[in-house]
């Protein structure tokens, strides 16, 4: 008797933006195992490619495979097909050197969701903005919330996030940018205000609010909204406003009648085309730069001999600065310009992806955007043949740099990292961490003069040593020194004599240290262990409970009864996020505002447990005065 042939598998679909699920022609499920999940995500985001073993296995077990690796994927493998009603292999392939998952780009919710982007531009290009919302509602409501969020974050499902939140908040841009066609600006305004607060940073996003107030007939608040982002970005990053938006408050000072909505019916007028110049945002030159006279000479040196520099650092020590010090030295060996592009590494959105930094790159040089290509080919496209010093702020990762490829001839690169990012080649690596105290005393008499800070010179000196001598805590409590003229020195030294309360008076208008410590624990819990409260983490959160600021490996590796290659590979991942100091004699310093932030996030009952155990022991070394 012949034996029947098994039935193909029905047309499967599946979502990732949320929990992942697959749908088996009658209902949406959930794949139970993780590790099954996690192998199912990655030959997802590799739809229709072969997807080595080696791969899967650094998905699924980081740098520590077990021995048995190869034939666990195949069982999750086989396990996978089951679940898929795919025993014979026909759409989870086996394909050398890994495998393969044969399945179309529209059955998966992500390649459904960039079709309907898609269309949804077009009817906005072609003037059918009712079409063009229902389009971006369409792909907004597709969303679950958070993508990927049941997979473990492995680098490769942590960028795929991250480019889908800047999907996310690009299509609502989008959105709103066609419901203000359609005169909807009333009803706009309470969303707009909500996100707004949520994304401060981008520009689009108050360029819809002033223009929805405007029309609303609320002028002098849309010119406010304005100035409180003029602010920020002045006060956070050195840098106005685009282009484009001072030209939208110029119109609304001017009561420009094209910014009024269209009345029903009326034919829109055409739009005028103006050619594009190039955009100075680059952040103002800090001439002031205390203590890294040494950084700085071996930074300059290393970019003239073409080679990448790299500023790496403690959070909060000024690797932003000193990069855009030493672009502004040489800005007159890069005539067509220095550009400035921020890469999110500490975000709470998430690195940048690639194809965003060459948009911000395009519009700094009055370009257009380079479209539908690889973004190695449209960074390429934009400096060849131009002489352009580019600062690369707050990187995560080696990869957000190599993915764009190398820089063309006539042109240099810096980039700003906690990392010092080893994987990159022929690179001049300048690391910075807390000043020496003169020169702290020297920034804080730069900003508060000298008479005023020689007058205290006991205090002044403590308010360096618990600003960890670090310039971001340092300039903000010169910040809130020199706005009140009737403080002394003393009493702000008193304020920051509780470490329990030192963030909260590290905090001025938009600078906080607090927000830069965050970041640093985001970027740990992001790409520092896998799985985002892994031993690094853990050992931070130890660290701070024993509120003790120095540290062997030895010592963290009896407190924590890790093995002392554990401990060694935890303490270098708190330096490498910007969260501890490598010393010369092989001790690592954690910064009192460091272990005070550790403090705010929470006990750890792991971590409470050793604390009441081994909390008096002698093991670690008190800190050092500086």
């Amino acid at each position: 008797m012949p034996i029947p042939r098994q039935s193909p598998p029905a047309r499967l679909k599946f979502r990732l933006m949320g929990p992942v699920e697959v749908h088996d022609g009658v209902q949406w499920r959930g794949i139970g195992s993780a590790k099954q999940r996690a192998l199912l995500a990655a030959l997802l985001l590799k739809a229709d490619q072969v997807v080595s073993l080696e791969q899967l296995v650094a998905e699924l077990w980081d740098d520590h495979p077990p021995a048995s690796a190869s034939g666990l994927v195949a069982g999750y493998a086989w396990r996978l097909r089951r679940a898929l009603n795919d025993r014979d292999g026909r759409v989870l392939t086996t394909r050398s050197p890994g495998y393969r998952l044969v399945v179309a780009a529209e059955t998966i919710d992500i390649g459904e969701c960039e079709r309907l982007i898609r269309q949804a531009h077009a009817d906005l290009a072609a003037g059918l903005p009712h079409a063009a919302v229902e389009g971006f509602d369409a792909a907004l409501a597709l969303w679950r919330g958070a993508p990927l969020a049941d997979v473990r974050p492995t680098p490769l499902v942590m960028a795929e996030v991250a480019r889908l939140e800047e999907t996310r908040i690009a299509t609502v841009e989008a959105r709103i940018g066609a419901e203000l066609e359609l005169g909807r600006h009333n009803m706009l305004l309470p969303e707009l205000k909500v996100l707004v607060s949520q994304h401060p940073l981008r520009e689009r996003l108050h360029a819809h609010l002033m223009t929805a107030l405007y029309r609303d007939g609320q002028q002098a608040v849309a010119l406010g909204a304005y100035r409180d982002l003029r602010r920020l970005l002045v006060d956070e990053l050195g840098i106005e406003p685009s282009e484009s938006l001072r030209d939208l408050e110029q119109r609304i000072l001017r009561n420009d009648p094209s910014l009024r909505p269209e009345q029903p019916g009326a034919r829109p007028p055409a739009r005028l085309v103006t050619p594009s110049l190039p955009v100075s945002r680059f952040p103002a030159d800090p001439v002031a730069l205390h203590g890294r006279r040494s950084e700085l000479g071996r930074l300059l040196q290393g970019v003239r001999s073409g080679r990448l520099g790299v500023v790496q650092g403690l959070a909060g020590a000024g690797k932003t600065a000193l990069a855009v010090r030493a672009a502004h030295e040489l800005a007159a060996e890069y005539p067509d310009g220095l550009v400035f592009v921020p890469m999110g590494g500490g975000t709470p959105d998430g690195p940048a992806e690639a194809a965003r930094a060459v948009r911000v790159l395009a519009g700094a040089l009055g370009l257009s955007s380079p479209r539908n290509e690889h973004p190695a080919s449209g960074w390429s496209a934009l400096l060849t043949g131009r002489q352009v010093l580019v600062v690369l702020d707050d990187v995560a990762t080696a990869a957000q740099v190599r993915v764009l490829g190398p820089m063309p001839a006539g042109g240099a690169l810096i980039a700003t990292s906690r990392s010092g990012m080893t994987t990159l080649d022929g690179a001049t690596r300048v690391s910075v961490g807390s000043l020496d105290p003169d020169d702290a005393l020297d920034m804080l008499r730069d900003h508060l003069g000298a008479e005023r800070v020689d007058a205290e010179p006991g205090a002044a000196r403590m308010i360096v040593e618990r600003c960890d001598a670090l310039p971001l805590a340092l300039r903000v409590a010169a910040a809130r020194l020199a706005t009140r003229q009737n403080w002394s020195l003393a009493a702000f030294a008193a304020r920051l004599a509780d470490p329990a309360g030192r963030l909260d008076a590290l905090v001025c208008e938009s600078m906080a240290v607090r927000d830069c410590l965050a970041g640093a624990v985001r970027v740990l819990a992001r790409y520092g262990d896998g799985d985002g409260d892994g031993v690094a983490l853990r050992a931070l959160r130890l660290l701070g409970r024993l509120d003790r600021g120095m540290v062997s490996v030895s010592n963290l590796a009896a407190l924590s009864g890790q093995p002392t290659a554990a401990a060694e590979v935890a303490v270098e991942r708190l330096v490498d996020t910007g969260l501890a100091e490598a010393l010369p004699d092989g001790r690592y310093r954690i910064p009192e505002l460091v272990r005070a932030h550790v403090r705010e996030l929470g006990h750890n009952p792991e971590c409470d447990q050793i604390v009441a155990l081994r909390g008096q022991s002698p093991v670690m070394t008190a800190r050092p005065h500086r």
